[in-house]
């Protein structure tokens, strides 16, 4: 069986959840500023988080009652660690961009079995586009009904990339290394995975994250559809990501990219980044497509 036959019915849900949490987002973005709260690791969350995650959940349960389901906004059941399959949802990625009313905020609905993510769907609701991929069927977006597959771009010289960083997170090493590689004039803020999904079609070359509060839900929807369209997904050791983990930190970083800019860029960057390294990055090859 195809994987695109094999997870269709699950790409599916996946799409509905998605498009009903960007439903319930967009009202309350159009509508007065809402209460922001603290959650205990810092980061903030609103009811728009708290309502599209009820949707995706409730969703996601009555399609697949047997699978796990890991979001930002629900309490994390270790049970989980014991299936093969489990949802990786981020129900709003990118609050503070919400907030701020950037537009740069996304939903990201994956499925991960076991360990590696084989569906993903990124929404952008701002734009009603739609970003989608099945680990061996190509990634596309879909907008105003029409569907268009996804290709990453070809730069491979580490001094012609366009850089991805965050918008409204670039902390003091981040910024020390792009100072330091010549790196700093190649890169653009954007906001959440809008800055991932640009990999993906070619407008950016590569996005880069120094920041260990990166946690599974951010990386896991965003992660097929990049490597789908012909990108590479690791760490700053250059290692692949894991999903369901015990510890869902992405703790050494993110560097995402076209593939054909991947070992030259964590050359000049993996150097600048905090704490030891957790050994040998693979050979370039490993990082590929």
């Amino acid at each position: 069986m195809s994987p695109t036959v094999e997870y269709a019915r699950e790409l599916a849900a996946a799409t509905r959840a998605a498009h009903l949490a960007g439903e319930i987002i967009l009202r309350h973005y159009g509508g007065a500023p809402v209460a922001v709260d603290t959650k205990a690791d810092d980061s903030p969350v609103t009811v728009a988080d708290r309502e599209a995650n009820d949707a995706i959940v409730a969703t996601l349960r009555t399609a697949f009652p047997d699978d796990a389901i890991l979001s930002e906004e629900s309490p994390d059941d270790q049970a989980r660690l014991v299936r093969s399959r489990v949802w990786i949802v981020d129900p709003l990625d990118g609050t503070r961009d919400f907030v701020a009313r950037t537009g740069d905020f996304c939903v990201h609905v994956a499925l991960a079995v076991a360990g590696t993510p084989r569906v993903g769907v990124v929404h952008h609701p701002v734009s009603g586009a739609t970003y989608a991929a099945i680990e061996g069927g190509g990634a596309f977006v879909e907008r105003d009904g029409a569907r268009t597959p996804l290709r990453v771009g070809a730069v491979a010289a580490a001094a012609d990339v366009r850089l991805g960083v965050s918008r409204l997170n670039v902390g003091e090493a981040l910024r020390r290394a792009l100072g330091e590689t010549g790196l700093a004039g190649r890169a653009v803020a954007m906001g959440a995975s809008v800055k991932l999904m640009a990999v993906a079609q070619g407008t950016l070359d590569a996005v880069v994250s120094f920041t260990a509060a990166e946690r599974e839900w951010d990386t896991c929807a965003p992660e097929v559809i990049v490597r789908e369209a012909g990108g590479a997904y690791t760490d700053l050791d250059g290692h692949p990501l894991r999903y369901n983990q015990p510890d869902t930190a992405r703790r050494r970083g993110s560097l995402v990219s076209n593939g054909a800019c991947h070992a030259a860029l964590l050359g000049l960057l993996r150097p600048f980044f905090p704490g030891e390294s957790t050994g040998p990055a693979p050979a370039p090859g490993g990082v590929g497509q």
